[in-house]
């Protein structure tokens, strides 16, 4: 049976939410006693900071070192926690409380949405020095409804954030559309992005998309330039534009925006709309990784394994490849990196040979939910549980069971993958059932699949004799690549 030694890059949500339960006591009931007032509902608290990533132009402003992570405050929002404890923009925010900001996903998800009103600590990069700080979180539903009752843009902004992070709860997706094209208006470029990804989905609303995305690009907001160079790259509500996409994804990277840095990379890798720029990609992608996209890590990864645009390494391909498996406040998981992480496990690719731990890790990838923001997770989920089938056939690294392994190449054939397929027509005990699993293979694309297919048309095995049929099968499989097909072919 044939072993995958190869798997391709990925070409390119946020917050994760935590219950509490209370206990039921099994214990008798207590006397009556005089009833307690009923407890007042927990603060949810703000600090009153608005934070964006760390852009190459602040670097240089600021003089800070390529190294340099955190949040980058834009805005200290007036009468706030942040205000009060002398908090200025400029400032760049690198830990709350116990948790690290490395980028300004994690700043999002530490600074707003506080589970109390407790003071926390504050640790920010100011020149050369830091200061630490004391800030004691207000409650953040009446703090930004006054702010921006006041004529606050960004905390009408926030408002609509708030709304749209329980967007699950569908009236309030609408409240927030209402209040990002309000905000928008008022002159915030955030509440535009975010009006703009909206819009997106509503056909009938397309104009209003493409000027929210265009505002909030020409006010200085990353997202908004990325969103803006989607619709032009893919000829979404536009004519389609390559060159224009490629501008606007430069300047949402320039801008600070980790999937605008991706895109970037992305189309230099594939030669949009240029000449294909490996060197090129390959920065883009590290500068998308460093700013939290986890495609761009596996992207980088996969340059660094094959040494095209950059010198080949493939320890550092792994460490790239696992950084876009764990994901980040920015991006969740990429099942590719994950894969790739399973791949390098499995064959000793930058790390030591362990095939029970590649298992493991195609195991989980087999069995994970698909996220439809994961590009090609589908295909990836496929991969992992045909993977997994070639182990359990082989009995590599864990016991052998080729019933085992032959149930999960047909699973992962039956999602469309063609490695499953072909790893299914070798466990197949029937020869018309292998004859059907190698068509299904040469249908998603394996060349080898092609081949056998028409070996077996031309001997007869599990299919009607038939030259016709057999030739076409192997001059396909030779114009894929399969060098034993064209060999033949010639003979």
């Amino acid at each position: 049976m044939k072993r995958a030694l190869r798997w391709l890059p990925a070409a390119a949500a946020l917050c994760a939410a935590s219950l509490t339960a209370g206990c039921a006591s099994s214990s008798a009931p207590a006397p009556a006693a005089k009833a307690s007032p009923p407890p007042s509902p927990p603060c949810v608290g703000t600090l009153g900071i608005e934070a964006g990533p760390i852009t190459r132009a602040a670097r240089k402003k600021l003089g800070l070192s390529e190294n340099a992570r955190g949040a980058l405050v834009t805005e200290v929002l007036p009468n706030g926690p942040a205000a009060a404890a002398g908090i200025l923009a400029g400032d760049v925010v690198v830990k709350i409380g116990a948790t690290d900001i490395v980028t300004d996903c994690e700043f999002d998800a530490t600074a707003f949405n506080r589970s109390s009103c407790e003071p926390v600590s504050v640790s920010v990069r100011r020149a050369s020095a830091g200061v630490d700080a004391t800030l004691t979180p207000v409650d953040q539903a009446a703090f930004l409804e006054k702010t921006c009752q006041n004529g606050n843009a960004d905390a009408c902004f926030r408002q609509g954030w708030l709304l749209w992070s329980r967007r699950g709860e569908g009236p309030k997706v609408e409240r927030a559309l209402e209040t990002f094209t309000a905000a928008c208006k008022a002159g915030s470029a955030q509440a535009c992005a975010y009006a703009a990804l909206q819009l997106m989905d509503m056909p009938d609303r397309a104009a209003e998309a493409l000027a929210a995305a265009d505002r909030s690009c020409e006010l200085g907001n990353g997202g908004g330039c990325a969103t803006l160079a989607f619709l032009y790259a893919s000829g979404k509500f536009v004519k389609k534009d390559d060159r224009r996409a490629a501008t606007l994804y430069a300047k949402a990277c320039d801008l600070g925006d980790p999937q605008g840095c991706y895109n970037v990379g992305v189309m230099a890798d594939d030669a949009r709309p240029g000449p294909r720029d490996l060197a090129r990609a390959a920065a883009k992608y590290e500068e998308a990784c460093s700013l939290g996209s986890a495609t761009g890590c596996t992207n980088l990864g996969s340059l660094y394994e094959k040494g095209t645009g950059v010198k080949m390494d493939k320890l550092k391909a792994v460490a790239l490849y696992q950084h876009g498996c764990d994901g980040s406040s920015c991006q969740r998981s990429n099942l590719t990196g994950c894969v790739n992480v399973g791949r390098a496990y499995r064959d000793g690719i930058g790390v030591e040979k362990d095939e029970a731990r590649a298992a493991g890790i195609f195991r989980e990838a087999c069995d994970r939910r698909l996220d439809p923001d994961d590009i090609h997770a589908a295909e990836n989920g496929a991969r992992a549980c045909s993977l997994l089938g070639a182990l359990y056939v082989a009995g590599d690294g864990i016991p052998k069971d080729p019933a085992k392994g032959q149930e999960l190449s047909e699973l992962g054939c039956g999602r469309g993958d063609s490695f499953g397929c072909f790893n299914a027509a070798a466990g197949a005990t029937d020869p018309a059932e292998t004859a059907h699993y190698l068509d299904l293979a040469c249908k998603a694309g394996d060349a080898e699949g092609c081949f056998d297919l028409g070996v077996a048309y031309e001997k007869g095995r599990g299919v009607a004799v038939d030259r016709k049929q057999s030739t076409a099968l192997i001059r396909k499989a030779c114009q894929m690549g399969f060098a034993q097909a064209c060999a033949k072919k010639k003979g």
